[in-house]
């Protein structure tokens, strides 16, 4: 048998195994990246429609709003005819809408179900479902959305609060009279006590020592303050935006309130003289010092007494309170549908001198001469002195508001009023001293009801109980008075363009004159419990709050362990060293029916101009 060598024919059969193998391997590769391409773009497909199903839920909820606010208009709705316009576009989008935008697919949202919102009738909660369509692919989401007006403020959750406004930064470039100097910033003199949580845009400013102006400006040796949690917390939280300061030196008050960087130090001039004496060459150097504040943000210790607070870091949410657009809640003009309640008194003040029931009516005040009303006024300060019940009030200048020291009077606006001028509550012609030091000298008046004032607030000499909001486009004096909820469940909450003054309060006494509130301040608020001795049950907010306060006693004449300043006494510092907190002459304690409070009030008032934005309280992907 012959073998014969045939190299060409292995050669032919390897090549042709070598082309098998790569086309099977190609088809395998094509296949898988055709297969990969294939789910990638389902996948990619699906994203898509979720995200047009999200855009719909964005593009109806922002419809929703807009229609509220153009139903609206410029002067507002009553609260019916507000309801009224809120269930009508509810109900107009169950029927959806359906966009097409082009080349990424489309969206179809629809509004399948509404209810109410417990405690506000001025709210609904909808439910949208939204599907969103990319070639051939859907994918839905069920979003709960919450439209209306009257949300409670976030500023309400804070006991202290110091913030920072963007708009009327911007008005200060132009008007002085909406610049604060040191705005955001928190100062804490002394022993004061703060129950609850803070909110600071700026910086907090801690001493131990309490200032009062006795014969000149006075820093009167204390603790350093104290923030302690609520029931429930371990520790009081601050959300802060700037640092924490300590100090140690006696500054000028009203600089140093004022003070914008504590990282800088003071530049001085001094004259210099240089030569010999007969020829000397003089002139000014400056001389910068460093500062005297010391950044304790690290160690809190420093800067507060006992149980320490915790920084948090997150962004402040910003109420626009927008105070001077309330009055279109609140005004209303002459006209038939009022009531004109008349008096014949020709004093300075035109008072009122028995009860005035005027349920469910509009009422302006109005002043006849005796025996000849031919001429009636409505431009006059008026007087309260009695029991007063209106619907809706408003009168074109001053109101004061009497009491009794004998027995409560009250005045109730069922549905708001109306102050053109001041609003005095009180008795401001209490004598120095021996009246003002004592509540039972105090007129008792009991005031209920919204109010809006063009001017300023006073109290002053009232043993008061309050259930009311206030919108006051000026400044506020609290002073020698006690103030308590009405029926031990209202509050006095006060909205102020200007300043917020709370002083003079149980002066040299043991117990503190006891305040139910809430005040908020456009420009700046500041406390004094060193002579004075304030509890308030609620809480303030400012774009400036300086706080001033010692712990223990406060007295005329000595005692033991006391130490002079002036003519006056307070507890030394080592025994204030010993006293818990609740000894302390100013403390600010977290309310947290303040919320509740605050929502029953805005239910009265007549008129809703302004819609909330929308809220989503619930989201489910499909």
């Amino acid at each position: 048998m012959r073998l014969t060598n045939n190299e060409k024919g292995y050669s032919l059969l390897l090549t042709m195994f070598v082309f098998i193998l790569f086309t099977v391997l190609a088809m395998a590769l094509l296949t898988a990246t055709l297969t990969g391409s294939k789910r990638n773009q389902t996948s990619e497909h699906n994203i898509q429609a979720q995200e047009l199903a999200m855009m719909g839920i964005d593009h109806l909820t922002n419809q929703i709003n807009k229609d509220l606010k153009k139903g609206l208009g410029e002067n507002g709705l009553t609260q019916d005819q507000f309801k009224s316009i809120l269930e009508t576009t509810l109900n107009k989008y169950k029927s959806g809408v359906a966009i097409n935008t082009g080349e990424t697919g489309s969206y179809e949202a629809k509004i399948t179900n509404i209810d109410s919102v417990k405690d506000n009738p001025l709210k609904k909660r909808a439910t949208i479902v939204s599907t969103g369509i990319a070639d051939g692919r859907k994918k839905s989401t069920t979003t709960k959305v919450v439209f209306g007006a009257q949300s409670t403020l976030d500023t309400l959750k804070y006991t202290v609060g110091a913030y920072k406004s963007d708009e009327l930064s911007k008005k200060c470039n132009t008007n002085s009279k909406y610049c604060v100097r040191g705005e955001g910033n928190l100062f804490l003199h002394g022993g004061v006590s703060i129950k609850g949580d803070f909110k600071v845009d700026g910086n907090i400013i801690t001493t131990d020592r309490g200032y009062a102006y006795l014969g000149g400006q006075q820093w009167i040796p204390s603790v350093l303050p104290t923030a302690s949690p609520v029931e429930g917390q371990k520790a009081s939280h601050i959300v802060l935006k700037g640092n924490v300061y300590t100090f140690d030196h006696n500054p000028d008050y009203d600089k140093h309130i004022e003070t914008t960087n504590f990282n800088q130090g003071t530049t001085v001039k001094d004259w210099v003289c240089t030569g010999p004496w007969f020829w000397p060459k003089c002139k000014y150097v400056e001389k910068t010092t460093d500062s005297k504040y010391v950044n304790t943000t690290g160690d809190l210790s420093k800067a507060f007494f006992g149980t320490l607070p915790v920084i948090t870091q997150r962004e402040p949410i910003r109420d626009d309170i927008q105070i001077e657009n309330q009055k279109n809640v609140f005004y209303f003009p002459e006209g038939p549908s009022v009531i004109y309640a008349q008096t014949l008194d020709g004093g300075y003040k035109k008072s009122f001198n028995q009860d005035l029931s005027y349920q469910n009516k509009k009422v302006y005040p109005q002043y006849c001469e005796k025996n000849n009303c031919k001429n009636p006024s409505t431009n006059e300060d008026f007087e309260f002195t009695g029991n007063n019940y209106f619907g809706n009030f408003a009168t074109k200048r001053s109101l004061y508001i009497r009491g009794s020291k004998s027995n409560f009077k009250e005045t109730k606006f069922e549905n708001g009023a109306y102050i053109g001028g001041n609003l005095i509550i009180g008795n401001t012609d209490i004598s120095e001293y021996s009246e003002r030091e004592y509540p039972n000298n105090f007129e008792k008046i009991k005031l209920d009801g919204p109010i809006f004032v063009e001017g300023n607030v006073t109290i002053e000499g009232v043993n008061g109980q309050f259930n009311t909001i206030m919108y006051v486009k000026g400044d506020v004096t609290i002073e020698y008075s006690v103030i308590n909820g009405l029926n031990n469940t209202g509050s006095l909450i006060i909205f102020a363009g200007g300043d917020i003054k709370i002083r003079n309060n149980s002066l040299y006494q043991d117990n503190p004159s006891n305040i139910k509130g809430f005040f908020y301040s456009e420009k700046a608020l500041e406390m004094f419990g060193v002579g004075s001795n304030i509890k308030i049950e609620g809480g303030v907010s400012a774009r400036r709050i300086v706080l001033n306060a010692i712990r223990g006693k406060a007295s005329k004449t000595s005692f033991s362990g006391s130490k002079k300043v002036d003519d006056d006494y307070y507890e030394g510092q080592a025994s204030q060293l010993n006293l818990p907190p609740e000894k302390s002459r100013l403390q600010i304690i977290y309310d947290p029916n303040i919320m509740n409070t605050y929502a029953d009030l805005k239910s009265r008032e007549p008129m809703v101009i302004s819609v909330d934005p929308p809220q989503i309280t619930e989201r489910k992907l499909e």
